[in-house]
């Protein structure tokens, strides 16, 4: 049995539901917008994100999204070689230059330790941070994830993972509200939070 025209539309409301911050309404108003633009819009759209999903990979080093291998900051040995900021996702390393007050490298989870979803240390990028913490000149590790009890829990257990290694551990200040999400503080709290950042207990 094909599907009628609503069944199309509703198919497209549930692809823009699956994406983070958009409910019902939104997704709705996404679908009926696309629709009513010339078929170009549609298809440049489609075709964008199949080109960056083909094409982009996360980068050997940091897991930062790249085109290369090595992503651009990788790649920039003028960066700060002893500091190494922890980030939940890619996205947070795009604040993060924006402000313009962070120099060193990265190392992205791709997550944050939570039981009640079933995501375990071994689910996200920590095995690797040991590794290059292990392996590398690193002095002083900066923990820049969500205020929140995933959060917490997490830097527990990189402290606890990262204690045979004479690194320093430091946290974000806690300009940042807690339980809000790093992708949404603007770019003068967050320099703020780096700038004074304290020793993580």
């Amino acid at each position: 049995m094909s599907l009628n025209h609503s069944d199309y539309i509703k198919d497209i409301v549930f692809a823009f539901k699956k994406l983070p911050g958009i409910g019902e309404r939104s997704a709705r108003r996404l679908a009926f917008y696309i629709l009513s633009q010339n078929e170009s819009v549609a298809y440049n759209l489609a075709d964008a994100i199949k080109n960056a999903k083909q094409n982009i990979k996360l980068c050997k080093n940091c897991f930062n999204l790249s085109s290369d291998e090595l992503c651009p900051i990788c790649s920039n040995q003028s960066r700060n070689s002893k500091q190494l900021c922890i980030v939940e996702n890619p996205e947070i390393i795009y604040v993060f230059e924006k402000s313009g007050n962070y120099n060193g490298y990265y190392h992205v989870l791709h997550g944050l330790i939570n039981p009640l979803e079933g995501i375990n240390p071994s689910d996200i990028k920590l095995r690797e941070l040991a590794g290059r913490v292990e392996n590398g000149s690193f002095e002083e590790i900066i923990l820049a994830l969500n205020p929140n009890s995933n959060g917490e829990a997490t830097s527990i257990y990189i402290q606890k993972i990262l204690s045979p290694y004479n690194v320093r551990i430091s946290v974000l200040a806690r300009g940042i509200p807690i339980g809000s999400d790093l992708e949404y503080v603007d770019k003068d709290t967050l320099s703020e939070a780096i700038n004074y950042r304290k020793k993580f207990d």
